[in-house]
């Protein structure tokens, strides 16, 4: 547009083609301040863009929760448990265990033995049999141990029974009646005289 005339906006003078100014006012050429004007515009846009894009981005972050308002919640002191007692037994407080007893009940002495035994009674410790005869183990109430034998199938008389004091032998009893030695233990009976045996028989438990 240099050497063409204009009029200059501001001021209405002609222009100047060397200086593409007013001559008056010095304002820029309409052309050069048409493309000013343009580039404040782009760039007012692209200022707007970036905020509304900064408005629309802070939107859609989610927000942060509001913190707590308001008095502090009151602090209640949680109760502790309640002490327990412990109860400390020793040895001599716990019972021992019940056991069955090993003991069978006492049987009192047959009616033919406790007839010849001091007092009339007492408690059978033994009552077995051999093939020829009846033997008799009773204790009396003070203790002493009898021995009484009598033939086998035949009443109690004094020929066919015999009572002696008797004591314990190992497993078994012994009674003694002058040279004669009246031996029960292990399932025998043996008599004998001296270092003679006499008899020896098998024993076996009756009742």
């Amino acid at each position: 547009m240099a050497g063409f005339p204009w009029t200059c906006a501001q001021c209405g003078a002609d222009n100047d083609p060397a200086a593409r100014r007013c001559g008056t006012c010095a304002s820029l050429a309409p052309g050069r301040a048409r493309a000013r004007a343009l580039w404040v515009l782009l760039t007012l846009m692209v200022v707007a863009g970036l905020a509304v894009g900064g408005v629309l981005l802070f939107a859609g972050r989610p927000r942060p929760a509001p913190a707590a308002s308001g008095p502090f919640p009151e602090y209640t002191t949680p109760a502790l448990p309640t002490t327990k007692t412990v109860v400390v037994t020793t040895a001599e407080d716990v019972a021992p265990p019940v056991t069955p007893s090993s003991t069978t009940a006492e049987k009192p002495c047959p009616e033919d033995a406790a007839h010849y035994l001091p007092g009339g009674q007492g408690t059978a410790l033994l009552v077995a049999q051999t093939a020829k005869s009846l033997v008799t183990i009773c204790r009396t109430p003070d203790g002493r141990i009898f021995y009484d034998g009598q033939a086998r199938g035949q009443a109690a008389s004094d020929d066919t029974h015999i009572m002696l004091p008797a004591e314990a032998s190992g497993d078994g009893f012994v009674a003694v009646n002058g040279d004669y030695r009246y031996q029960v233990g292990g399932g025998r009976l043996v008599v004998s005289a001296g270092s003679d045996v006499l008899s020896d028989e098998e024993l076996t438990t009756v009742g």
